[in-house]
């Protein structure tokens, strides 16, 4: 019998218990934590990428203003902060970079928390460093807004797995203003719990969150990022758990092919989002209650609503639509 990674072993024991946690370490857990963890919060660093300079990034920390006043940091421009997954890194979104970048004039920011969001102890990852990083990427927010007049009203988080609550915390952590969106790319799942909206993300970390499902559903189902709506839009691109082009075996000699599918669905929701941004056609989507429901046509003719960086914040609802299984993946109308 092959073993089972030691991952999927942290994720068991992480949901069969009961942690108190909180996006913000308050004194009494911070005092449990030894010097040199905390110190680990300033491993969280954000990289700047504009038109000036969209192949090397300038390097800025919470508290440095120098740095930011030397930067291409332009306060009056919209400003897109990107977070990783777990073991993940900013490279994530050099796509997402480049689509931005292609499409507008913008201050396109990587949150760098790849220290805090690496290595094995999963359930410590969601205990204490996704807090540490959400706290620090909201109080930068604020370093941004504070010292160069920006407005809180021209940012827009995104997060992709774990990055996912990372932008959410942040989002919670912000206390002059609440940000105008925040977009979920496949939530993780292993963890967290629909209930618990003091760990995740939720609509209360924005005025308005979209969430795009693409490998949805528990670990023995192949799943890694959460099933239920947590959003004020939902989107289900086909069905939300499995993507077409994405090859699925349950192959105990071969592994690789499945931890190779996982990643391929999971990832799909960040090429998705890359090819919404400046896609002519877009992912049209209909809302309704299943994707049985769609493909019967039973939802024709309701509310529909475009997927990825075009979704209107005014979006309510839960949304499924098909795309093709290579790219471009849009199929439009």
């Amino acid at each position: 019998m092959t073993p089972f990674p030691q991952w999927f072993i942290a994720c068991v024991f992480l949901l069969g218990t009961s942690p108190v946690r909180s996006y913000v370490i308050d004194s009494q857990v911070a005092d449990q934590v030894p010097d040199a963890y905390l110190a680990n919060a300033s491993s969280v660093f954000f990289n700047l990428y504009t038109r000036k300079n969209p192949l090397e990034p300038q390097i800025l920390r919470l508290g440095d203003l120098e740095s930011l006043q030397q930067s291409n940091y332009k306060p009056f421009l919209p400003t897109k902060m990107v977070a990783h997954g777990y073991n993940g890194d900013p490279g994530t979104f050099n796509s997402t970079k480049n689509e931005f970048l292609r499409r507008e004039n913008c201050n396109f920011i990587t949150i760098d928390w790849t220290e805090l969001g690496s290595g094995i102890d999963y359930p410590l990852i969601i205990i204490r460093n996704i807090p540490l990083a959400a706290s620090e990427t909201g109080a930068f927010v604020e370093f941004l807004c504070e010292n160069t007049g920006a407005s809180l009203n021209s940012f827009h988080l995104i997060g992709f797995s774990l990055g996912a609550h990372v932008a959410g915390g942040a989002g919670a952590a912000i206390v002059s203003g609440k940000l105008p969106r925040i977009t979920g790319l496949d939530p993780a799942a292993p963890g967290f719990s629909v209930n618990d909206t003091e760990t995740r993300l939720d609509t209360t970390d924005a005025d308005f969150v979209d969430i795009i499902h693409t490998n949805s559903g528990t670990l023995l189902q192949g799943g890694e990022s959460m099933i239920e709506p947590i959003g004020h839009a939902d989107f289900y691109p086909n069905g939300g758990q499995r993507q077409p082009g994405c090859l699925f075996t349950k192959s105990k000699e071969e592994d690789f092919q499945e931890d190779e599918t996982r990643d391929c669905n999971h990832s799909r929701a960040v090429i998705y989002f890359d090819e919404s941004i400046n896609s002519q056609i877009g992912f049209q989507a209909l809302q309704c209650d299943s994707l049985e429901e769609y493909l019967s046509g039973f939802c024709d003719g309701n509310p529909a609503a475009l997927m990825g960086e075009p979704t209107s914040v005014t979006t309510r609802g839960i949304y499924y639509l098909i795309t093709n299984d290579v790219e471009p993946f849009a199929m439009g109308q």
